[in-house]
């Protein structure tokens, strides 16, 4: 009788354990998801300067959304998708502004909020007068 009890007992410890581990396992899969390729996503993957000055019209006036501290943005028509966004383009000639460029990027890929705009791509090149070019699509 006490070896039924006892091998019972084991058996349903094992059970819940095995049941616990399950559980940490999926809800740790669902706090990282696997990243899945959006076909929309990945048209922004190739944005260039040249792109983007197309978009704001030269990068013009009337398009200029607000001016911050380490640059300015800029509303965009993206013609490969007929959308609206905002291009933030950073004033690298403030110190520190690429330092907030590479910092701004850490932060936003991992945030997630209703009230965020999600970073769509960023835009790292060289301007057509040869100039250092950083800008972050919203």
């Amino acid at each position: 009788m006490i070896a039924i009890i006892t091998g019972s007992s084991l058996c349903l410890v094992l059970l819940l354990s095995l049941f616990a581990i399950l559980y940490y396992c999926m809800r740790k899969s669902k706090k990282h998801p696997h990243p899945l390729t959006n076909p929309l996503e990945e048209q922004f993957l190739g944005i260039s300067h040249g792109d983007l000055c197309k978009a704001t019209d030269g990068f013009s006036s009337t398009n200029l959304i607000g001016i911050g501290s380490y640059g300015s943005v800029y509303k965009a028509s993206l013609d490969r998708i007929g959308k609206m966004v905002a291009v933030k383009v950073l004033n690298l000639e403030r110190r520190g502004a690429s330092k907030s460029f590479i910092t701004e990027c850490k932060a936003l890929r991992n945030v997630r909020h209703r009230n965020l705009l999600k970073v769509l791509t960023v835009c790292s090149s060289v301007d057509s007068r040869g100039d250092d070019f950083k800008a972050l699509v919203f």
